[in-house]
């Protein structure tokens, strides 16, 4: 592979989509309930995953009892991810889940040494440290200084956004350890038909959960919502992050996925007239930074 097209590019294009989906999720949340918008993404991905993969997927040679666990443990990890994510975008902003989800970067190199044992090194934590200052300064943006110090700025979707986040650290984890046992269509097309029969028991109930009446329309925005996130924020950055994910340690690979609430930001900005203020601008710039410096040093040491 050319310098150029290194597997940490194929995760930051990846990072990329997921940036569009706060805003896309938080225009289609207003047209359905938040389970039965992952139901319909997923079952949409799922036909397309079984259509694509269908010849790896009932292959004499990948029939195997082993694989269902490990594929059960990334599923789960990924649907509670998700699930946690979108219903706390019916109750924050999309910059402020872009902030919240992008805590991922704290959570993944203390999970690393919990479940694989491998402390991550002095360069990582120093990047993880900037990355978090800087997407505290997103959050934060057009906040005087005085607001900042005043403000808490964490309430219930907030919280239920730093849940998704932990549960997507541990995805980051698992793939990290699986992706290099099992054949990447496997994981992936496991992980969205489970999300997709998960979340379509639970939409009848949210309701009761969400203390709200439900309400549905199929229009633009929903349909937008759903074409995004099912092909290009589901089916190609899945594929993208069981490919490439197995080539780059866990700590670095959270690094670079926190480029997704960065790019989130600038969309809001674009569809939704957010603006960048002296504050965004200096978090964007300070989340840029903290990635090159986990990077730096590192491109002539890759094994090709």
């Amino acid at each position: 592979m050319s310098r150029i097209l290194t597997p940490e590019l194929f995760l930051v294009i990846a990072a990329i989509l997921w940036g569009g989906t706060f805003v896309v999720i938080k225009l289609a949340l207003d047209s359905v309930p938040p389970f039965l918008f992952l139901a319909v993404r997923f079952w949409l991905a799922g036909i397309v995953t079984l259509l694509l993969y269908r010849k790896t997927l009932f292959a004499k040679a990948n029939r195997r009892w082993d694989y269902i666990f490990p594929a059960f443990l990334v599923a789960c990890s990924a649907l509670l991810g998700y699930a946690f994510q979108t219903i706390g975008l019916v109750y924050t902003t999309a910059t402020q889940s872009g902030f919240m989800t992008g805590a991922y970067v704290i959570f993944v190199p203390l999970l690393q040494i919990i479940i694989e044992r491998k402390l991550p090194s002095l360069r990582t934590w120093v990047a993880v440290l900037i990355v978090v200052a800087g997407l505290f300064l997103i959050s934060q943006n057009g906040k005087t200084y005085e607001e900042i110090l005043q403000s808490t700025g964490f309430g219930l979707g907030d919280g239920l956004t730093l849940i998704g986040a932990f549960f997507f650290a541990i995805y980051i984890i698992l793939i990290d350890i699986f992706s290099k046992k099992i054949p990447a269509q496997i994981l992936v097309s496991f992980e969205i038909l489970l999300i997709a029969i998960v979340s379509t028991t639970l939409f009848p109930v949210e309701s009761i959960f969400l203390n709200q009446s439900v309400s549905i329309q199929f229009d633009l925005k929903f349909w937008i919502g759903i074409i995004y996130t099912s092909i290009f924020a589901t089916i190609f950055t899945t594929q993208i992050q069981t490919r490439y994910q197995k080539a780059v340690p866990p700590a670095r690979a959270g690094l670079l996925y926190s480029m997704e609430p960065v790019f989130s930001f600038f969309l809001a900005y674009l569809v939704l007239g957010e603006r960048l203020e002296t504050v965004g601008m200096i978090g964007s710039g300070l989340t840029l930074f903290g990635i090159v410096f986990s990077e730096m040093g590192k491109w002539n040491k890759r094994e090709e």
